[in-house]
């Protein structure tokens, strides 16, 4: 009896420690990063749409990708690949919202990737960029009752 209360308990700690609110995220394709994969960005610079023969549902959010390397990548780094902020433009969650991205305006800062809704966004980031992820860190506490 002691035994499955510790395992149910060191389930439950688990379980807590990965939980996510991703009623937060931008899921609004119903798969993270509008179905593109999210290791393409760093490998070619730009994004590329995936299907679903390569997933990975990653603590509640699933994410696509080109291949089968790629997904292995971002399990290996998933701090690296996965998009900063649930999905949403890293200037406007600065201010506490959640705007839609395009996935081809992003930059790479403090090892984390940012996306933006447009170019004047992440112009706008870049103009002072560890202030901008200082702000949109504590905005996406708030929001999602996570760090990121």
């Amino acid at each position: 009896m002691k035994k499955s209360i510790f395992a149910l308990l060191l389930l439950g700690l688990t379980f807590s420690a990965h939980a996510r609110d991703i009623s937060q995220y931008n899921l609004t394709t119903g798969v993270g990063f509008n179905a593109h994969d999210p290791v393409a960005v760093h490998a070619a610079g730009q994004t590329a749409e995936a299907d679903s023969t390569y997933s990975i549902d990653y603590h509640g959010v699933i994410y696509n990708f080109l291949n089968a390397e790629n997904a292995s990548e971002f399990e290996n780094n998933t701090k690296l690949y996965e998009p900063s902020y649930g999905g949403w433009c890293a200037y406007a969650m600065a201010f506490g919202q959640k705007i839609e991205i395009n996935p081809n305006q992003f930059i790479i800062q403090n090892g984390r990737t940012h996306f933006f809704v447009n170019q004047r966004a992440k112009r706008n980031f870049e103009k002072d960029p560890l202030q901008y992820e200082i702000k949109a860190d504590q905005q996406w506490l708030k929001i999602s009752g996570e760090s990121n």
